[in-house]
């Protein structure tokens, strides 16, 4: 009898039939969610995620893709990744789209793991453009390698450079390098270590790669290229911001620049880091402010790793009388680890047996 006046009340009242279907559908995991959990390795959180970026109502084209991506060597976690990161490579035509894409960088010489690989890194590269984007890029990149100096590397370490316009962004970027003197070797280490900053407008990169010139730095050396990258992460606004903070530890302007000339990436060090070394130079080893501006590579160092069990070290040795008070601390503290235990610690644990463990970082009595 129930059953009966259910079905009739449904059937009287479609809208009601309805909001239970809906209720139903929603307490349920969509059929995109559980494909890219089921197929595509992905876990609940990030499918979710996912599928809000893609559209798919059956797993035709999905699984085209994921049996071409198995095909190639693509393992479930490439898979997955890629996948993460790059919703819409799910729906693309194998054979149209990633076929002559795969065909393409393998006929460079890179092998299938280091696709798969460099893909996880950069999936976006597959919805580019082959002939507009990728080939224009790789040309480009060819003209300034020297072929014989491992371009197949140094291409695959640029592949984010198929994301911007050769004509537009990458040929005048290059151009004003070369027009500052900048040689074709510190170029290769720009494209090799930070793709990336050529990949500014052009008007930007020029007026940073202006900047830096302007500041004194040599074209030729290779802390104009670190410069540059360190000025072109760097807002106005940062820039000043920085300042600010390097002013309030006492240094003057020309300090803070002649520290940025000695090593620009200091620069972008946090503020909070930058205040907890500094504070530990001056309160902990009586140093002055200025010590820092003229060490600023320091301020690069782990204060919790490098520097204070150094310092630990070095000070339980002067308290020993086994090093002088006016010891040459930053050369200390520049050594290798290897340097570093053989000269001050191996060398001196028969003198004074809790070295290493001072090293280690348990806190000994100074006398």
């Amino acid at each position: 009898m129930f059953q009966y006046l259910y079905r009739k009340l449904f059937h009287q009242n479609p809208s009601l039939k309805s909001i239970s279907q809906l209720s139903n559908s929603t307490n349920q995991p969509s059929f995109k969610v559980s494909y890219l959990i089921n197929s595509c390795g992905l876990s609940k959180e990030a499918a979710l995620k996912v599928a809000k970026k893609v559209h798919f109502e059956t797993a035709e084209k999905p699984d085209c893709v994921l049996a071409f991506f198995r095909n190639h060597d693509l393992t479930k976690t490439h898979i997955s990744n890629i996948i993460t990161k790059c919703p819409k490579v799910l729906v693309s035509n194998p054979d149209k789209t990633l076929k002559p894409k795969f065909k393409f960088f393998l006929g460079l010489g890179i092998s299938a793991p280091d696709l798969a690989t460099t893909l996880c890194i950069n999936p976006y590269m597959l919805q580019r453009s082959l002939e507009h984007r990728i080939i224009p890029t790789f040309d480009f990149l060819k003209s300034i390698l020297h072929p014989n100096k491992g371009i197949i590397d140094a291409l695959r370490q640029s592949i984010f450079l198929v994301q911007f316009d050769v004509q537009k962004i990458l040929e005048p970027n290059v151009t004003t390098l070369r027009n500052h003197g900048v040689p074709k070797s510190r170029i290769l280490t720009l494209i090799m270590t930070h793709p990336r900053i050529l990949g500014l407008k052009s008007d930007r990169f020029s007026e940073v790669v202006m900047t830096v010139k302007e500041m004194g730095f040599d074209p030729s050396g290779s802390l104009f290229v670190v410069a540059v990258i360190t000025m072109s992460k760097m807002s106005k606004p940062f820039w000043e911001r920085k300042f600010d903070v390097f002013r309030s530890f006492g240094w003057t302007d020309d300090e803070i620049l002649s520290a940025f000339k000695k090593q620009p990436w200091y620069m972008i060090t946090s503020e909070k880091k930058a205040k907890m070394v500094m504070d530990f130079f001056v309160n902990k080893m009586d140093r002055k402010p200025s010590f820092l501006s003229k060490h600023p590579n320091f301020l690069l160092f782990s204060l919790e790793k490098r520097i204070r069990p150094r310092c630990s070290v070095l000070q339980v040795l002067m308290s020993e009388d086994i090093l002088k008070k006016d010891l040459n601390l930053s050369s200390a503290l520049q050594l290798s680890e290897k340097e570093f235990m053989e000269k001050y610690v191996t060398k001196n644990k028969e003198r004074v047996p809790e070295i290493l463990s001072v090293y280690q970082g348990k806190p000994a009595v100074i006398g």
